[in-house]
């Protein structure tokens, strides 16, 4: 009893407790039932973990199908493989930009077609870079277009393809991604030339096109998404979250960047210096993995001739020493414009020991130190001055020592370094590079680009492919630089169309805020004037056998046929030129902007309905050219079909409403209808968007004038004088303007340099005779009123003024013959008739 007592007592301690009686069969079965329960929850927790990591991903997966199916978005490889009838091409992206600069703002690559398939006989040169590898401001006569012509000509038998993989405002961060896609394209060399645009480009400390210099992984990260169309999605709705718009936003050259200055001590310039550095080794390592031979250069820069854009005063200058550094540096300038060289470079010297970082004291003092034959003093201020400029557009000092570093001794890799920067200026005067062979800061003229190619040349000349060299045992000569000028058509012609676009850079910020603006307009308005007669009609004859003759040598280069077809247009031509545009077509199928061009032609010519056809075509390969759209609405508009015509013109303003050319377009479209005040309105926003070109201004003056806007067209007639000083219809156009306001004596003078820039120019001839008429000065008046009528024997107010001005002289026969000839080409002429009834009276007594 007692015991089992004891016992009850025993499991009742152990109820309490929460223990069970020991039981080995249960604990077993309890184990064996928890195991499945354990996995379960497991599985539960895997199950969880899987969709909080799958569903996003399925939802982006699904979204960005969508955004594919549904055409959103824009393709991101620099390549792109197309399909044209029968051939199999390679070709650039023209929306490759967007990625990093948006719609709006976005430069396009050079046009190629390279076939799909590379044939054994050939030689494939990718050259990468910014604006200076491309070309500008004629990628035509650029670097792979030299580079290509040398080593054509130093091989035959071998196909040179020299692709022109640079692009105009871009830098390391880009050409990095452009490289990876060069690596997938069956390169045999690399030509990287590239650093001008390091610190304004993208990522840069004085971009204005996004973050100024975040973290080298953030902006690796930024740029991979866009490769997605959900990462475009998300830019494009920041964008408009930020109020950007394509209407908000356009490209507006150098003065873009005036107000984002970045010192020579900034301190991102420390993080740009190591973002390049990364980016070059990261692009080297591209090319030796692929196994891909790269030629590095260094860059050039324009030091003599270029004064700098923004000079910035170092910092912790005391308002005392800023008053005593003023008067020093006062002192110099008048010294040095008197001609006191040594007298200037003193108190230079004393203003540069309070602050040297003064980009323009700089300049200055080295150009005191060029006048009196101190070279290489003159040269290191020089250095100085172009790595102090605050506006930094030019290469500097460290980032040529990064490129020397990076590449320097790396042969055994594949990896050879030309220093392009010491070899080029040891082939300019004084040592110095300058003018010679820069048209301004950075992009080299023809002499540049031919010597720039020909020292790159001679290094890849030792890399060649071995079956290129079994194929011509012995290379020839290379050609001199007048040898590359026969072969790339390179006349007075296109010496004059560059010189004209410098003008217009010239005219323009930040270039108007550089100390020698004057001296660099100067210069080149009188080389200028030095080219004019190349534009006369026998002059563009000699130049058009020219361009047949490199065609002869090289009958599938587009450039050729392209700069042919311009010619042919200018001469009038037009015919011509459409054939020359349809070859132009045939080796590139693919370009939008060729086919609308020719649809240009073909409405010169009336042939409308063929026009639009092509303007079509234009639209299918790009939906969204402005141009095509434009140019297939003027075509409608010819064949009086307005309201179509205005259908097109407000398609191409929904994509780009900042466009002047289309507001003038649909202005002239409702003019037409006699819709006058919607059409001013239009008017009005062409003239606040005006493209800075003499021909684009010279047409809006034309506008104004006709629509009464006096003081518009004087602007816009003088400010395309102001572009280009030679232009002799804007020099008419606003003599008439301003001999209608009754500035009679200023008008004189307009008529009289066109008359002397244009002979020809019968138009000319005939205000110029009015306004001697008007002064009683018959005999003058006479000599150009009778070559008017020479010139252009139908011109009708000529011969009535010639007629006029002899009746004066008492001249009654030659009178008599001119009213007559008035009468036949307008029977309705009163004037013509009044003076032929009053002669008749007086002829008898005259004979």
């Amino acid at each position: 009893m007692k015991d089992r007592r004891r016992l009850k007592d025993r499991n009742k301690l152990r109820n309490r407790r929460g223990t069970a009686p020991p039981n080995n069969h249960s604990a077993a079965a309890r184990q064996r039932s928890a195991m499945p329960a354990a996995a379960d929850q497991k599985r539960k927790w895997l199950f969880r973990l899987a969709s909080l990591v799958l569903s996003p991903l399925l939802v982006l997966g699904l979204l960005e199908g969508g955004l594919r199916l549904a055409g959103y978005g824009y393709p991101t490889c620099f390549f792109l493989r197309r399909n044209v009838g029968s051939q199999n091409l390679i070709t650039e992206n023209e929306k490759y930009g967007y990625r990093f600069f948006g719609s709006a703002l976005a430069r396009k690559p050079r046009q190629f077609a390279l076939p799909a398939v590379k044939s054994p006989e050939t030689c494939r040169i990718f050259v990468l870079g910014e604006s200076a590898a491309y070309g500008d401001p004629q990628p035509e006569f650029g670097l792979p277009r030299m580079l290509e012509v040398l080593m054509r000509e130093r091989w035959p038998g071998t196909k040179f393809q020299v692709v022109n993989a640079a692009m105009t405002g871009i830098n390391s961060h880009v050409v990095r991604q452009i490289a990876q896609d060069c690596a997938d394209e069956n390169g045999d060399l690399w030509v990287i030339y590239m650093g001008n645009n390091e610190v304004v480009g993208p990522f840069g400390s004085g971009t204005v096109f996004g973050p100024q210099v975040p973290p080298i992984a953030l902006i690796r990260a930024s740029m991979a998404s866009k490769r997605m169309r959900t990462g475009q999605l998300l830019a494009d709705l920041g964008q408009r979250w930020h109020g950007q718009t394509p209407d908000s936003s356009y490209w507006g050259g150098l003065k873009m960047f005036l107000q984002h200055q970045v010192a020579q001590d900034d301190p991102r310039m420390t993080r740009v210096y190591d973002h390049f550095a990364r980016n070059l080794a990261d692009i080297l390592a591209l090319g030796r993995n692929h196994r891909v031979k790269v030629v590095v250069s260094t860059v050039l820069a324009n030091l003599k001739d270029c004064a700098p854009f923004a000079s910035a005063h170092r910092e912790g200058l005391t308002d005392t020493q800023l008053a005593e550094w003023t008067r020093l540096y006062e002192i110099g300038v008048k010294a040095e414009e008197a001609g006191r060289f040594a007298e200037a470079i003193g108190a230079f010297a004393d203003a540069g020991r309070i602050d040297d970082k003064f980009a323009d004291l700089q300049f200055r003092w080295g150009r005191c130190c060029l006048a009196l034959g101190k070279d290489d003093e003159a040269h290191r201020h020089f250095r100085a001055a172009r790595d102090a400029d605050a506006l930094r557009f030019r290469v500097d000092s460290r980032l040529n020592d990064l490129i020397r570093q990076t590449a320097k001794s790396r042969e055994r890799e594949g990896i050879f370094l030309v220093d392009a920067e010491q070899s080029l200026a040891r082939q300019s005067p004084h040592g110095i590079p300058g003018d010679e062979l820069l048209y301004e800061h950075v992009h080299l003229n023809f002499q540049g680009n031919y010597l720039l190619a020909r020292t790159l040349a001679e290094q890849i000349d030792q890399l060649l492919p071995e079956n290129v060299k079994q194929r011509a045992k012995t290379p020839r000569q290379w050609l001199s630089a007048s040898d590359c000028a026969q072969k790339l058509a390179w006349t007075d012609w296109n010496r004059y169309e560059a010189a004209e676009s410098m003008l217009q850079r010239f005219s323009d910020a930040p270039f108007t805020h550089q100390l020698d603006n004057a001296e660099r307009r100067s210069r080149v308005q009188k080389q200028m004037e030095q080219l004019r007669p190349a534009l006369s009609a026998i002059a563009l004859r000699e130049t058009l056998s020219a361009y047949q003759r490199a065609l002869a040598d090289a009958p599938d280069d587009w450039v050729l046929h392209y700069n042919l077809a311009r010619l042919q247009q200018k001469l009038g031509d037009f015919a011509g030129a459409a054939e020359s545009c349809r070859q132009v077509v045939r080796l590139l199928p693919h370009c939008s902007e060729v086919h609308a061009q020719l649809g240009v032609l073909l409405a010169r010519q009336g042939q409308f309905d063929e026009a639009i056809r092509r303007f079509a075509i234009a639209l299918r390969i790009d939906p969204g050219s402005v141009a095509a759209i434009n140019g297939r609405g003027l075509a409608m508009a010819r064949t009086g079909l307005y309201d179509a015509a205005i259908r097109e013109y407000q398609r191409a303003l929904k994509l780009d409403p900042a466009s002047g050319e289309t507001h003038l377009n649909i202005g002239m479209a409702l003019s037409a209808q006699g819709k006058h005040e919607e059409a001013k309105r239009h008017f009005r926003k062409a003239l606040e968007r005006r493209i800075l070109k003499a021909d684009a201004m010279v047409t809006l003056g034309k506008m104004c004038f006709s629509l009464g806007w006096i003081n518009e067209a004087i602007t816009n007639f003088t400010d395309a004088l102001r572009l280009d000083p030679t232009h002799a219809p804007a020099h008419f156009y606003l003599g008439g303007v301003l001999a209608s306001a009754g500035r009679r004596a200023e008008a004189q003078e307009h008529y009289a340099e066109a008359v002397r820039l244009d002979p020809e120019l019968a138009e000319a001839h005939l205000g110029l005779g009015i306004e001697l008429g008007r002064q009683g000065r018959d005999l003058k008046a006479i000599q150009h009123f009778a070559e008017a009528v020479r010139l252009r024997p139908n011109l009708i107010e000529a011969r009535l003024n010639l007629g006029i001005a002899l009746n004066r002289q008492q001249r009654i026969n030659e009178a008599f013959q001119q009213f007559q000839e008035v009468l036949r080409l307008d029977p309705t002429n009163m004037v013509a008739r009044k003076y032929l009834e009053a002669l008749e009276f007086r002829r008898p007594q005259q004979q």
